[in-house]
């Protein structure tokens, strides 16, 4: 499971978008951080248009995918068409060695351009210090530079402006200037330079993403919010705010919104690329929407089958969905196919289905299912922060009568700091009652001692946090008498005040006393010999005598007490 920022809670939702656009064009295909296709797109119209422009901007594609080999191929393609004084391609072809942070070639060849330019083509000079931003990449809630290496923000700043000078109302070298001073820590004039491409006529909507992701990363993710919103108000159809704000939900733990703004990002961008629809079948998955998330895998599974993880994806929902059998099938097949992908979760979730699965008629087989998925959740429970398997697996431990083994998981509990629950409490306590009846090596019972003492403290514990349920009470008392030998066990008093606490909760209910029947006689009788033996107070004895009597009235031993007072009499 992954950390979260905690931040203050996040207002207002987007309208649903329900229309579906054409394939976005390049620029928007760049915003969207699909850079693979964006540049196929620009290389096919260079193809069917070629001039030094359109061969320019498949160059520039490739370069923005990352692949600078590919680009310079393409800017070689172009060199010849360049105009003398407007060596484009000349420049991008350039630009692949400074990426590749090859200053050998890099910098004799800039100098050769800003020459053959001299110095004042707007255009070369936003191309230059463009590149020396790294080209940001905005995506997923990040903005990194595409090529570190190559970012040297003073330079940026240095061309740019320069660019800035010679062409004042391009909006495209103001939103360089913008990344430019974001890298230069000055979050503040980028802003300003992002909001002076907006009065220029840029794309509103692609400033305002440009914004909120500047604000994204400075942590105020209100603002990071209002300037996505104000994307999608500019232009309902603009694909990369839906996803800015799906990824920034998703960080915030508020899947929901986050699962609900992916699929309208998903509409309107029509992206089927695989790591879209696995992220949107995740994001359902997170946001409790287990159905969703299996029928998004199961509508896209040709697009998705080749992937291992929507095995796991299925596995996880369909295990939430308590479809034990379809979980099992699913995260065994991705176990399988990537063995080395395997995470506790996975564990997790194997075991939760092997125990959730029923076997009507059977218990031997159930305890079988049961006994597998606790090998399963034993592999996931040291690494899962968020819940406590061991609680899970001390529950089954117990109920098959595992003693050892519920009281050792519980202390692993504890050691991973996870807080007991009543029921943990409880149970810890009643394996450490039963622990407490040990027999030596000739088959004699020996008491042990500490054992009982374990279980008084973990009851006592339990009792507080549930101080009407009546077994509690009992065994605190019987951990309190079983603990010493019969004489001692009443002389000491400890057992005392749980038995007659626990007589007061069930012997005036009819059908508590039956179940009890048993433990209300030891009860009856630790009362009477304790006022015969420490008290000495006759009236308390009697008294405790007839209550027995005139609940069991037919009981041997009450009836034994009772003989010799009245022959006495």
């Amino acid at each position: 499971m992954k950390t979260h920022l905690s931040i203050l809670l996040l207002s207002g939702l987007a309208g649903s978008v329900t229309a579906q656009t054409p394939t976005p064009d390049a620029n928007t295909l760049m915003s969207l951080g699909r850079f693979e296709e964006a540049a196929q797109v620009l290389s096919r119209t260079a193809q069917q248009s070629p001039s030094d422009q359109t061969i320019f901007d498949a160059g520039y594609g490739y370069l923005r995918a990352g692949k600078p080999d590919s680009a310079r191929a393409w800017f070689y393609k172009g060199i010849s068409m360049d105009d003398k004084r407007i060596p484009l391609n000349q420049t991008g072809s350039a630009l692949t060695y400074l990426v590749q942070n090859d200053n050998a070639n890099a910098d004799p060849k800039l100098e050769e351009v800003i020459s053959r330019s001299k110095g004042k083509n707007a255009d070369i000079l936003f191309r230059i210090g463009e590149a020396y931003t790294g080209y940001l990449t905005p995506g997923d809630g990040s903005i990194k530079p595409r090529y570190p290496k190559a970012v040297n923000a003073a330079k940026a700043i240095d061309y740019l402006n320069r660019a800035a000078d010679r062409d004042k109302k391009n909006p495209a070298i103001q939103l360089a200037l913008g990344d430019a001073y974001y890298l230069n820590k000055d979050a503040g004039t980028a802003v300003t330079r992002y909001e002076s491409a907006l009065e220029l006529g840029m794309n509103p909507s692609r400033v305002y993403q440009r914004i909120g992701d500047i604000y994204w990363q400075g942590r105020n993710l209100n603002l990071a919010v209002e300037n996505y919103k104000k994307a999608i108000e500019a232009s309902a159809n603009y694909a990369p705010a839906y996803n800015q704000l799906a990824e920034l939900y998703f960080l915030v733990n508020r899947y929901k919104e986050a699962a609900n703004y992916i699929d309208q990002y998903v509409n309107v961008s029509n992206d089927k690329r695989q790591e879209t629809l696995l992220r949107q079948a995740q994001f359902h998955f997170l946001a409790k929407d287990y159905q969703r998330a299996v029928n998004l895998i199961d509508s896209n599974r040709t697009a998705l089958a080749q992937n291992p993880i929507v095995y796991r994806i299925e596995g996880w929902a369909y295990s939430s969905l308590k479809e034990p059998q379809k979980a099992i099938q699913n995260i065994s097949t991705f176990l399988e196919k990537a063995p080395g992908k395997a995470m506790p979760d996975d564990y997790k979730y194997l075991g939760m289905a092997y125990m959730g699965i029923e076997n009507p008629g059977s218990d031997s087989l159930k305890a079988v299912n049961d006994s597998i998925g606790v090998t399963y959740l034993a592999k996931a429970a040291p690494f899962d922060t968020t819940e406590n398997l061991y609680s899970v697996m001390a529950k089954y431990y117990y109920r098959a009568k595992k003693h050892p083994e519920a009281v050792a998981t519980l202390d692993s509990a504890a050691k991973h700091h996870f807080k007991a629950d009543v029921q943990d409490l409880f149970r810890y306590g009643m394996s450490n009652y039963t622990l407490g009846f040990q027999r030596d090596s000739l088959g004699k019972l020996v008491r042990d001692t500490v054992r009982f003492a374990l279980a008084d403290s973990a009851l006592a514990l339990a009792q507080k946090a549930s101080p009407d349920y009546a077994p509690t009470v009992l065994y605190r008392a019987k951990a309190n008498y079983y603990a010493y030998a019969p004489e001692e066990a009443v002389r000491n008093g400890k057992a005392k005040p749980y038995f007659e606490q626990f007589i007061s909760m069930v012997s005036d209910k009819e059908e508590e006393r039956n179940r009890y029947k048993k433990d209300l006689l030891l009860a009856f009788k630790y009362m009477i010999s304790y006022n015969e033996l420490v008290t000495k107070d006759d009236n308390a004895r009697t008294e405790w005598l007839k209550k027995g009597l005139s609940l069991f009235p037919e009981n041997k031993d009450l009836a034994k007490i009772a003989a010799p007072e009245a022959d006495s009499q």
